[in-house]
């Protein structure tokens, strides 16, 4: 078993360099004929040949793994050293990032700590709590519309149900003696005032 191991592990070893993925090694491989290609095209003594075989391999993006990137590092290596300048050169471009990223790094430790989120759950007493305030509401205003509206005597309807009861009491009063006088007139009496203040002394 540890045998097995160490051949899968072989299989993702090209050039010095370990890749993760047997995905990474095969292009690895890529890269390292790709270079023996190129160095055995190239004329190694002239820079002139060597600048585009560098230029050539950064346009058209020939290598993808650090094999590949190392080759160009030396190609540049020699280039500087044969007289060219860092500005004539173009920069080897690395299309992978060295460093993860995620949006936590860019945080501070403040705001990576991430609240829990409190439990959503109805509170038993607050429900009822608030239902019950609504009940005791709606008994008040009902208490009140039959206090206003009731024909009995309450502190407060009493001061208007005595002025009707006694408004009401002056207006038969009224219409009694006047039905008293019209049939006074009728049976030919007269004024009997004096006769109940006759009676009333006596």
């Amino acid at each position: 078993m540890a045998a097995d191991e160490g051949n899968g592990r072989d299989k993702l070893i090209v050039g010095g360099y370990e890749f993760l993925s047997e995905n990474d090694a095969q292009k690895a491989e890529m890269d390292l004929s790709k270079i023996k290609v190129l160095e055995g095209r190239v004329k190694a003594s002239r820079p002139n040949d060597i600048k585009a075989v560098y230029e050539k391999s950064i346009e058209n993006k020939i290598f993808k793994t650090p094999i590949g990137w190392g080759y160009l590092v030396g190609l540049r290596r020699k280039l500087l050293e044969s007289g060219f300048k860092e500005e004539d050169l173009t920069p080897i471009p690395l299309n992978v990032s060295m460093t993860r990223h995620s949006a936590l790094d860019t945080l501070n430790v403040k705001q990576r700590i991430i609240p829990a989120e409190p439990k959503k759950s109805t509170n038993f007493k607050t429900v009822f709590s608030i239902i019950l305030n609504i009940v005791l509401l709606i008994l008040v205003g009902l208490m009140f519309y039959i206090a206003t509206t009731s024909e009995t005597d309450n502190i407060i309807n009493y001061r208007k149900n005595i002025t009707n009861r006694y408004s009401s009491w002056e207006q038969d009063l009224t219409d009694r003696e006047k039905a008293v006088r019209e049939a006074e007139k009728k049976l030919g009496i007269e004024d009997t005032s004096v006769y109940y203040e006759d009676n009333g002394t006596n």
